[in-house]
């Protein structure tokens, strides 16, 4: 019997950005052979040409060691790869049929790796940890309980330096004159000015996802939607959208896109390490970030993300960016110094309608 050794993979196999460009520039049009897609950008996996490819995979294949079927937090590489990364758009089967490929095959360490159970030995050295994960522990969770009951300040639970690493690959320019949007419900049907349109005045600076009481940052939005949608105007209301543009060019990390950082940025095996160890932290800050806030909510819950934002702001960055929790297309902008921008223009709306969505729990 001849086995049948798939070779024909698309773009559309990969989240990972790196790959994806990497294959958009070399790809011609086909078939895939594993997700089953057509007229796709398409590699041939036979082919030498993507040999950086096949070394780029293995890399994180040999990450990982042959382990025990009786340790529990062990698993096969196919699922440890699609679980593990944000890489992979295949199911796991799918996974384990690529990576069978000689391009990728040639370069694992350990053959066995393929075909037993695996583990990063690392995510369970409890030194390795706490030197290298952003939280002690690699609990964000607790981290957020000790940030709020315990320790507000100075907590020795969070490893700023792991963190600074990751946030070096997560950062967006925005250009002067670019432009963003405020918005302020109005007390009447008359529009707010463009110089009421900035941060509040101390007294009436209240907590918010990235701010501390007292502290002034100027939140802005991607279009005007998604300004309407951030400050929750009810129907009849007016409303005053401001239209801000950069006055120069504003640096920026973005906090969602920590997520998209890909694992094939790093140069030495050590950062792709602790990538790996990293990731499921990364995704609970990016989930924090976005988690939509109700009024009864205590402003306790907005701690975990004002201390990585100070510590974003203490790095030099002008603020952060993250997607609204409102309006699902849209995000936002926090900028730590709101002289970065300025406010040319506004104009009144009125809400006619809202539309509620509801699901049952």
């Amino acid at each position: 019997m001849v086995l049948l050794i798939m070779s024909n993979c698309c773009i559309e196999c990969f989240k990972d950005k790196y790959l994806r460009e990497f294959i958009q520039l070399l790809s011609n049009s086909g078939d895939c052979d594993f997700c089953g897609r057509s007229n796709v950008a398409l590699c041939d996996l036979n082919a030498a040409k993507y040999k950086e490819l096949g070394l780029a995979i293995s890399a994180l294949i040999n990450l990982y060691e042959v382990s025990s079927e009786d340790d529990s937090n062990s698993k096969l590489i196919k699922h440890a790869l699609y679980d593990d990364w944000n890489v992979f758009n295949i199911i796991p089967d799918a996974i384990q049929k690529l990576i069978e490929n000689e391009i990728i095959l040639d370069f694992v360490s350990n053959k066995e790796l393929l075909f037993k159970p695996v583990i990063i030995p690392q995510r369970y050295d409890n030194d390795y940890l706490n030197e290298n994960c952003i939280v002690r522990e690699n609990n964000w969770k607790e981290f957020t309980e000790i940030i709020k009951y315990k320790n507000r300040f100075h907590s020795a639970a969070f490893n700023y330096d792991a963190f600074a690493s990751f946030i070096s690959y997560s950062i967006k320019l925005y250009n002067k004159d670019d432009v963003m949007y405020r918005a302020r419900i109005s007390s009447s049907d008359e529009v707010y000015g463009k110089n009421s349109m900035g941060v509040p005045p101390k007294v009436k600076r209240m907590a918010g996802r990235v701010n501390p009481d007292g502290i002034g940052v100027l939140y802005l939005a991607s279009e005007p939607n998604t300004a309407l949608s951030e400050v929750r105007a009810s129907a009849f209301d007016f409303v005053t959208i401001g239209q801000f543009v950069a006055k120069q060019q504003v640096k920026l990390v973005d906090l969602s896109g920590l997520l998209s950082i890909s694992p094939f940025s790093y140069e030495s095996e050590s950062a792709l390490l602790n990538h790996a160890i990293n990731l499921g932290v990364l995704k609970d800050i990016v989930s924090d970030i976005a988690k939509p806030m109700r009024r009864s909510d205590s402003t306790l819950e907005y701690l975990p993300t004002q201390y990585i934002a100070e510590l974003i702001k203490s790095e030099g960055y002008d603020g952060v960016e993250y997607k609204s929790t409102i309006a699902k297309k849209g995000f936002n902008l926090a900028i730590f110094n709101e002289d970065l921008f300025e406010c040319v223009n506004t104009y009144l709306i009125e809400v006619e309608e809202l539309e509620y969505l509801s699901r049952a729990i």
